[in-house]
Order: structure tokens, then sequence, then C-alpha cells
């Protein structure tokens, strides 16, 4: 009765053994080509980057007239302000090996500043957005709220046509164009949605769906 489960035991020491050594031989595969790629990525020459798809902020297109005054709102503006003068691209979802390939490796510091320009610009957008709808209270004397949430609904779409890939920009703009029964507004924040390159897609897509 000891030899059937004997058999058994060598035949699964070996179906193991096989697929430890293939797995290993994959995992070698894929690190070789990894360092391939990344040989030839540090060997590409410099490349033009007058082609890229720089990315404008219309300073003259946004709410910057709505609570301003108002040290929280002021300091979102004068970051604003200062990153419009600089070169801003969307790159999330690309690695630094796919921009050197593309670009030319002696241009990654450039691209990596460009990036992260753009970073701190969705960042502060959505940041912007949260500021205007805060409750701020009947007694600040401010502005409608029904004016501050129009403010942010521009602040959030301008995001989400540059590629925003924050969750909560997302969800902060389907839900006011569900209040305001802009329904209409949704497919064209699915067609945004699906052209991202970032992990967050996934999820932006879902609440998408969820609707």
């Amino acid at each position: 009765m000891k030899y059937p489960f004997f058999a058994s035991f060598i035949v699964f020491g070996f179906l193991f053994s096989f697929s430890l050594k293939r797995r290993t031989k994959n995992e070698k595969k894929y690190v070789d080509n990894f360092w391939e790629r990344e040989r030839q990525a540090d060997s590409t020459r410099r490349k033009s980057l007058e082609s890229l798809d720089y990315v404008a902020v219309p300073l003259s297109e946004l709410p910057m007239d709505v609570l301003a005054g108002y040290p929280e709102i002021d300091e979102c503006h004068d970051k604003l302000r200062e990153l419009s003068g600089k070169k801003i691209v969307n790159f999330a979802g690309y690695s630094n090996t796919e921009l050197k390939l593309t670009y030319g490796a002696p241009n990654i510091s450039l691209l990596s500043e460009y990036d992260q320009n753009f970073e701190e610009l969705v960042t502060l957008l959505q940041k912007w957005a949260s500021i205007l709808l805060q409750n701020w209270g009947e007694s600040a004397g401010l502005c409608p709220e029904e004016e501050r949430k129009r403010a942010a609904k521009t602040v959030l779409a301008y995001a989400v046509s540059i590629g925003t890939d924050i969750t909560a920009s997302y969800e902060k703009l389907i839900k006011l164009y569900r209040e305001n029964g802009e329904e209409d507004q949704l497919p064209g924040l699915r067609k945004k949605a699906e052209e991202l390159r970032s992990l967050s897609k996934t999820r932006i897509l879902a609440l998408l769906e969820d609707i």
C-alpha cells in the first residue's frame, strides 16, 4: 500500500522541480531582457523635445477671482502662477527606460523635471477644488455655494482634460456633474480615464461603471 504513495511523491517531486527550474529560467530571461533594454536606453542619444505635448496653464480661463484674497486660495493661485512659467508634461505610466529609449538618455533629468511639474500641478488642482468645496459657512459672507461649485467644476474639468490620474478629482467631478444634471458629461470622463496609463485607471473606470 505504500508503493503508490511513494510513486506519487516521486512524481510530485519531479513536477515541482521541473516547474521551479522553468520559473527560474523565465525569471532569468526577464531580468536579462530588462538589463538589455536598460543598456540600450542608456546608450540612446539625445533627441529633440520640441514635439512633446506640453501642458499649458490657462490662468485667464480658470476661476482665479473666486474667493481671491483668502490665504488658502491665494496660496494655490501663487503656486499655479509659478507652475505656469515652467515646462509641464504628463509622463504618468511611463518608465524611465521608456523615456530614455524614446527621447534619449541625456534628457532624462529634464523629462523627470517636466513630469514632476505635472504631478505638482494636478495635486495643486485637486487641493484648490477641495478648498472651494469646503463648507465656508453662512457667516463668512463670501460667495454663494453654487458659484464655488461652478469654480471647482471648472478646475477639476481642466485637471481631467490634461490627464490627471488622481481618483479623488474624478470622484468630485462626477458628483458635481450629477448634482447639476450633467450626466451627458460622464462619457467624456470615461474616455479620458481609458487613456490613462497609471495604476489608478482601473479604480477610476470602476467609479464610472458604478454610476
